[in-house]
């Protein structure tokens, strides 16, 4: 039944997730499909050291960053029509998420993963985090909340003792590429993917 509910979550959001990235055109569509399943894609894997002296947030003051529950998020987007980013807890079964929010309203969100979390590129070690799975509805765009609250993420985990937070992003998604080095993080490696395809490269905390 659980397996039911996740592909129908899946493909009741398709639609909607290459609109969101790639505009609402036909073409949207095969542009989904193409980069997702058929061409070989680079992914640059990130890293921030939390072991260092971490850069500054400084999110603008009319937005405030919480990291809710699942129950609550479930709150949260009761009756509102959001993009697949928003529901990764019942495809991928993602447990952890920072919002970013004005005036109560939803305007960005970045799932965070750990050890035991279902991770495409990384084998994630105790002390590792990896940053995934995130958007920043359109309304919202051109505050950098992106970069804002990957450093505010950052801060979060290295408060509770974590060593190293990742990220993964494909080569030619620029404005996410210039976020991340925004956030302080730095790139590491490359993978190479045919569509679904791909090694996994594990992350050690003591690395």
């Amino acid at each position: 039944m659980a397996k039911i509910k996740k592909i129908f979550v899946t493909v009741k959001g398709f639609k909607k997730t290459a609109y969101h990235h790639y505009g609402y055109s036909p073409l949207s569509l095969l542009k989904f499909i193409y980069y997702g399943g058929i061409r070989i894609n680079t992914f640059i894997v990130y890293e921030n050291d939390l072991r260092r002296v971490l850069r500054n947030h400084n999110i603008d003051p009319d937005f405030r960053v919480v990291k809710p529950t699942i129950e609550e998020l479930d709150k949260i987007r009761t009756g509102k029509d959001l993009p697949r980013e928003f529901y990764y807890d019942k495809i991928y079964n993602a447990k952890t998420c920072y919002l970013a929010l004005k005036d109560d309203q939803i305007a960005y969100i970045h799932w965070v993963l750990f050890r035991g979390d279902y991770s495409r590129f990384l084998n994630l070690s105790d002390g590792v985090a990896e940053l995934n799975y995130n958007t920043t509805l359109p309304e919202f765009r051109g505050h950098s909340l992106a970069a804002k609250v990957m450093a505010y993420i950052s801060k979060d985990l290295q408060r509770i003792g974590y060593k190293k937070l990742m990220g993964v992003v494909h080569e030619f998604n620029y404005p996410q590429n210039k976020c991340m080095l925004k956030a302080g993080f730095e790139e590491v490696t490359r993978i190479k993917a045919l569509g679904p395809f791909n090694r996994k490269l594990t992350v050690s905390s003591n690395d």
